[in-house]
């Protein structure tokens, strides 16, 4: 069973449609991927997405990190 701790990485991505994101989270399992997205309120373009890409991530560790 994996828990929050097995998470090594997060990574997000914009999905398509600029109106989510999308996270994955790396276990040194390679069959093992936590994934989850959630909606934005707004489309967001991809330059901005890639300029906040730290705080994405920093977001994505939160949202891991509240369900330990």
């Amino acid at each position: 069973m994996m828990t929050v701790g097995d998470v090594l990485q997060i990574d997000p991505e914009l999905v398509e449609d600029g109106r989510s994101v999308c996270f994955y989270g790396w276990t040194a399992d390679d069959d093992l991927t936590l994934v989850w997205s959630v909606a934005l309120p707004m489309e967001v373009n991809e330059a901005t997405f890639l300029d906040l890409l730290p705080e994405w991530r920093a977001l994505g560790w939160r949202m891991v990190m509240q369900q330990a």
